[in-house]
């Protein structure tokens, strides 16, 4: 056998019956040096700088075996080339009839674009399909992922990730049990215990699903699950904690916009809230304008408001000059509340605040309601059209107990600290007032609601969150 120049083997298979037909294959082999040898009653070639090509596969190396069962061994500098896509290893073995290749050390996939790199990886060149099982790293232009297993699709472009993933992107970093990226769509997808981190100036946000599809291109994320996200806004010294069955968020360059939906929660440092859905977005005049449907209820520190309808509006404010910018160039669509100045209530408008001398409940009925914020606080409650008022009062706290039930166009209470310290009517006025022996004849104002029980726990909301924050990052370490 010629050992030197260029030798060239031309195989010809012809492949079994198929459910079609026959399938005729054509692989060519060749290498600088070949040496022929017997090995347990069968000849397998040494190979010098091998050559392998099968359709549009091209395998090449420093050295390599024809085992002579249809297995090849690859190594030293192997590489095998299949239109865009390059594979490099260490070490390949190769089926030529299943044209499924082995490679093991330092694995390196790339198109040019994308470059995965792993220990070990199994090539399946007739399917476009390479598979990772040992640990995976995948990166791009736009992102990185790692991973304990993966699967990726040439042909589509696509990679699926399995058994604890970290994806970072932009400027958002997902961990889940299962992570599916589509590099040309820029859509990804993630499952099981999903937990993301999301920054953006002086705001960081964090979600938990078990669910999220977020397209790059278009800035928009859907999570769906229980999902639990909290906004910790450094220039504002507050946390924002939202919860909900399912949640959308848009960013474009003209709109920001939230939507959750299904047992809405919210709670925030000023005030908390209850709905069946809210929706929230950038307003045309500045800040974010949010309405929250469907049974709502807001709490404003010990004030209970309900109405058919409740919406929020919350300006921007300043941050302070030493607050660092973690992104300036990006604005936050997951920016859901920000610190309220006004609370706005239409139809059936119902307020209820307990008294605290007394325990009594005071009430406040009507068609409109405004509620305006300052320093995070409740100063002023207006309630307009068909107004009503049944309020409890005394001047110290020895004095006796006394009542007055109003009604006119419209009334004003005023708070320091949570409290009402001043009432007054306007227009239409009629009033009535009650003696402490005879408030026995008092009864509630038409649509009560008092039900401080479903006031959101804000220390256990905190504390519920983040152990389970700390446990997704301890899994995902693990």
């Amino acid at each position: 056998m010629n050992r030197f120049g260029s030798v060239i083997l031309l195989i010809v298979l012809i492949g079994t019956n198929l459910a079609v037909g026959q399938e005729r294959r054509e692989i060519g082999l060749k290498a600088d040096n070949l040496q022929g040898r017997q090995v347990d009653g069968r000849t397998v070639f040494d190979l010098i700088r091998p050559v392998l090509t099968q359709k549009e596969s091209v395998l090449k190396s420093d050295f390599g075996i024809d085992e002579g069962d249809g297995f090849v061994r690859f190594w030293g500098n192997v590489e095998i080339m299949e239109v865009e896509d390059t594979l490099r290893a260490d070490r390949v073995r190769y089926n030529r009839d299943t044209k499924i290749g082995e490679a093991e050390g330092n694995v390196y996939l790339s198109d040019g674009v994308a470059i995965i790199r792993a220990p070990s990886a199994v090539h399946y060149s007739e399917e476009d399909r390479t598979e990772f099982d040992s640990g995976v790293e995948y990166s791009d232009s736009l992102g990185v992922l790692h991973a304990p297993r993966a699967i990726y699709y040439s042909d589509i472009n696509q990679a699926r990730f399995f058994g604890g993933v970290l994806f970072s992107q932009d400027d958002i970093d997902v961990s889940a049990d299962s992570v599916s990226y589509t590099r040309d769509t820029e859509i990804s997808e993630a499952w099981g215990k999903v937990f993301a981190w999301q920054r953006a100036d002086s705001a960081s946000t964090f979600i938990l699903t078990d669910y999220l599809f977020r397209d790059a291109k278009s800035d928009s994320m859907e999570v769906v699950g229980y999902v639990r996200l909290a906004n910790v806004d450094l220039a504002e010294a507050d946390t924002v904690f939202v919860i909900a069955t399912a949640m959308s968020l848009v960013e474009t360059d003209s709109l920001d916009s939230v939507i959750a939906q299904d047992s809405v929660i919210v709670s925030t440092k000023s005030y908390a809230l209850r709905g069946d859905s809210l929706v929230t977005q950038n307003s045309s005049i500045g800040g974010r304008v949010s309405r929250i449907f469907g049974n709502p209820m807001a709490w404003l520190e010990r004030t209970q408001v309900s109405a058919d309808s409740l919406s929020y509006r919350s300006t921007s404010r300043k941050k302070p000059v030493d607050t660092p910018a973690i992104d300036s160039a990006r604005s936050d669509s997951t920016q859901l509340i920000a610190p309220a100045d006004s609370l706005f209530g239409f139809g059936h408008v119902f307020v209820a605040t307990e008294d605290s001398s007394s325990g009594r409940i005071q009430q406040i009925s009507g068609r409109l309601m405004t509620a305006i914020l300052k320093n995070d606080s409740l100063k002023t409650l207006i309630v307009e059209e068909n107004a009503e008022a049944l309020f409890y009062t005394r001047e110290f706290d020895e004095d006796p107990l006394t009542a007055v039930s109003a009604s006119g166009d419209g009334v004003v209470f005023y708070f320091e600290e949570g409290d009402p310290v001043s009432v007054g009517f306007y227009s239409d006025i009629k009033a009535r007032y009650y003696a402490e022996n005879l408030l026995n004849q008092l009864s509630n104002l038409s649509g009560y609601i008092w039900k401080p029980e479903l006031m959101p726990d804000r220390a256990y909301l905190s504390q519920s969150f983040w152990n389970e924050v700390r446990s997704r990052q301890r899994t995902q370490k693990n």
